[in-house]
């Protein structure tokens, strides 16, 4: 999962990655290290949307604004950092996958053919 956040007329890619638990769906923003959960993938998406909503709020506008700079730049451990990369690589060979194979596959029509 990866959300487009706008903020002042730009966006910011956010990285996140959700986990389905017995029970309840994680849901965690590797670029502020925030972490949510709920009892379906939509709720705890929900909630880290909140959280990084009010995060950055504080961090800009709020109470913490004189420690943006720090709150702005806190990333999640490169372990964390490495498991999403696997996972968008291998998302993106998928969907490469899936595409090559419709685009030279194409339905070809059978049927008696006539030649001259």
């Amino acid at each position: 999962m990866a959300d487009s956040l706008k903020s002042n007329g730009c966006a910011q890619v956010l990285h996140c990655l959700a986990k389905k638990h017995d029970g309840y769906w994680s849901a965690r923003c590797l670029d502020f290290t925030l972490y949510a959960v709920g009892d379906s993938l939509d709720e705890a998406k929900a909630k880290l949307i909140d959280q990084i909503d009010e995060y950055l709020y504080d961090a800009i506008e709020g109470d913490d604004k004189d420690y943006a700079p720090a709150l702005l730049l806190r990333k999640a451990p490169w372990q964390d950092w490495a498991v999403f990369y696997i996972i968008d690589f291998l998302q993106r060979c998928r969907s490469l996958s899936e595409w090559l194979g419709e685009a030279f596959s194409p339905n070809i029509p059978h049927g008696p053919y006539r030649h001259a």
